[in-house]
């Protein structure tokens, strides 16, 4: 079952796979390091996205990007599908839009800490889990342009499809044309 899995998972779309790769960076860049550095004459210290000040926006980063994976291993692995096929892409777009959203604000809160203790520096996790949520909602506005182009091309199509094409001619009743009358005859009266 797993094998077929990561099968089927091998045959995922390219920007599928990006998608996804993006959300899982983004869920282990919340363990990595956020920050770290000395305050106040302490020990040298480093917190990940779920430490720290900013330990609320960390988890829910990682909660939303864990949903966003849930979306397509769900069904990979033989579940149900968590959110309808058409909605699927609009859903990752807003959760990852959030995440984003997030990660700059936890930003700002460190660059604040970072500014106040000066021996405090802002490490690369959260530089990581900003690209990354960045590349998820890039990917996931793609894929909502590729839908909507796709279900224009199909209304195109179906237009044009020869088994769909109706004639007008072919199903109105023939109209009957009258005979041309016959020519007059005129005399010539000299």
């Amino acid at each position: 079952m797993a094998l077929s899995a990561l099968r089927r998972l091998r045959y995922l779309d390219l920007e599928e796979r990006i998608l996804n790769g993006a959300a899982f960076l983004a869920v282990i860049s919340v363990f990595m390091p956020w920050t770290s550095g000395y305050m106040l004459g302490s020990d040298s210290v480093s917190y990940s996205g779920l430490g720290f000040y900013t330990s609320f926006l960390g988890i829910s980063v990682l909660l939303l990007n864990i949903f966003v994976l849930l979306i397509t291993l769900v069904p990979l692995f033989g579940g149900t599908n968590l959110i309808k096929k058409r909605n699927k892409d609009s859903v990752r777009l807003f959760c990852s839009i959030q995440s984003t959203v997030l990660v700059l604000a936890a930003l700002s809160v460190l660059m604040r800490v970072s500014f106040n203790f000066s021996r405090m520096e802002i490490r690369f996790g959260i530089n990581m889990a900003l690209i990354s949520c960045i590349v998820v909602a890039f990917y996931s506005y793609l894929r909502i342009q590729e839908q909507k182009k796709t279900n224009v091309e199909e209304i195109f199509h179906q237009a044009s499809r020869p088994d769909r094409i109706t004639n007008k001619i072919d199903h109105q009743p023939p109209v009957a044309v009258p005979a041309p009358p016959e020519p007059e005859e005129h005399r010539i009266i000299s």
